[in-house]
């Protein structure tokens, strides 16, 4: 009886990794974004479109769309290497753990409830170069230039990193604006998961200042017209680059000969007037 059970095991087995293994496909990579414009947007899908006469109609928009530089870049680089792409929104915070995880073979059972954050092969969205994360994620050769400053109201006296000795100011989990708004003397950090959530509390006069992104500050005063914030002092300036798996060579080597293409055509220039010449 032990041995009939051992055996009908063993072929459930082999079925589940034949499926496993058919639904793989070598050249379709998991890529992980977060809501951080200009460089990533998630649109997310409309429950229903109502039309002129105000009646619901069929859905307008079936699932979220995904714009930005960093889109525009990694599609233009996956379309180069033969890849295609299908995005996971999740957390900024998150994205290194879901790389550091990579991606198994059994990657759709990860769809399940019981694993709402699945691994990824790849990771975008102005994501800073670091020493520290050197350590423990692989980068692909940096394709633009960014960094921190200061955001805050309009009137007041904050106008360096040392006028935020004191201060409660804000910044986004996960990034690299943690650490360097950490090492000013005498700042009170508060955390937040998103940007929007501290613009929030910038507006309520729950922070001072905020420590974020120059261009993604940038884009959200202008496009949201906050015309009672300003953008005081630059922090740091960082090289922006794709997050892969340690020691994932193969896709390294596709993604860094097509971003190599791209840099001598002058196609990434091209994306990047195309999303930031407007705030210059």
């Amino acid at each position: 009886m032990n041995k009939k059970l051992l055996v009908v095991f063993a072929i459930i087995i082999i079925i589940i990794g034949a499926i496993a293994f058919y639904m793989w496909d070598p050249n379709k990579i998991i890529v992980g974004v977060d809501n951080n414009p200009p460089y990533t947007f998630i649109d997310q899908p409309t429950a229903v479109a109502i039309d002129a006469k105000g009646v619901a109609v069929t859905p307008a928009q079936q699932s979220a769309a995904y714009i930005g530089f960093d889109i525009d870049v990694i599609e233009a680089a996956a379309k180069k290497a033969g890849l295609t792409i299908e995005y996971r929104n999740l957390p900024f915070g998150a994205m290194i753990a879901q790389i550091e995880k990579g991606r198994k073979i059994n990657q759709f059972l990860a769809k399940s409830s019981y694993n709402p954050a699945p691994a990824i092969d790849v990771a975008i969205g102005g994501i800073s170069v670091t020493a520290d994360r050197q350590k423990l994620v692989d980068f692909t050769i940096p394709y633009a230039k960014g960094g921190a400053c200061i955001v805050t109201t309009q009137g007041s006296a904050i106008t360096s990193a040392t006028d935020l000795s004191g201060k409660i100011v804000g910044v986004e989990l996960g990034t690299t604006m943690v650490a360097q708004a950490n090492a000013i003397k005498g700042v009170k950090l508060q955390g937040y998961h998103n940007q929007s959530d501290m613009f929030i509390d910038l507006y309520d006069g729950k922070l001072n200042a905020l420590v974020m992104d120059k261009m993604s500050a940038e884009y959200d005063l202008k496009e949201r017209k906050m015309a009672n914030l300003k953008i005081v002092n630059m922090l740091s300036n960082e090289d922006f680059a794709m997050v892969l798996k340690k020691g994932n060579k193969p896709l390294a080597d596709k993604l860094n000969k097509a971003l190599t293409e791209m840099q001598a055509s002058g196609e990434i220039k091209r994306l990047y007037d195309k999303w930031f010449t407007a705030l210059q």
